[in-house]
């Protein structure tokens, strides 16, 4: 049964990333435009908010690439769990791609690589360190509950936009795929766990 789920989770993830690939290609009017540029020509400046809640998931995502690309260069490391860490690192710097475009589109300035540990899921140094040092099979189930608790931040963050002073259709959208991908990729990794 988890070894479905984790398929059903994958199979989504994919779905999501076909039709995203479908969408951005399938632009008439400005074929290889940026996503985020077309919706800044096209939309209310964002607020505060916004920029915030972009800026803080660079920097959130430059970190779950950092681990996920660690991972999947160690030996031993179990093929299910490399796969979602493999996925999880091209599908998020497409994203920090994505949404650096977009703050380059606003004038907002990109994300720092400095972030505090231990916050919004964020892992501290000594987390980041320990991870690094873990052989494969031990990285694995550790990369497994850090991820969980990092994407679980995001969740929040996410989350809080939504509810918040958040007001561009770009963040919107932002906000509800970390809700749904991360959502479920807990799911699949909760399962191997």
């Amino acid at each position: 049964m988890p070894l479905r789920r984790l398929a059903a989770a994958l199979v989504l993830a994919a779905t999501a990333l076909a039709v995203l690939t479908f969408a951005v290609r399938g632009r008439a009017e400005h074929p290889r435009q940026p996503v985020a540029a077309a919706a800044a020509a096209t939309v209310a400046a964002p607020s505060t908010a916004d920029l915030e809640f972009a800026r803080m998931m660079v920097a959130h995502h430059e970190q779950a690439v950092r681990m996920s690309r660690a991972l999947v260069a160690k030996p031993g490391v179990p093929e299910r769990v490399r796969l979602i860490a493999d996925f999880i690192a091209h599908d998020q710097q497409r994203e920090i791609d994505e949404t650096n475009a977009w703050l380059d589109a606003w004038g907002g300035a990109h994300a720092g690589h400095a972030h505090a540990g231990g916050s919004d899921g964020m892992l501290t140094d000594a987390q980041l360190r320990g991870l690094d040092a873990a052989p494969g099979p031990q990285a694995s189930r550790m990369f497994l509950r850090l991820m969980i608790e990092h994407h679980t931040g995001a969740i929040t963050m996410a989350r809080s936009l939504l509810d918040g002073d958040g007001r561009n259709v770009y963040t919107h959208g932002m906000a509800k795929h970390v809700i749904n991908e991360q959502t479920a990729e807990n799911d699949a990794m909760r399962a191997l766990l």
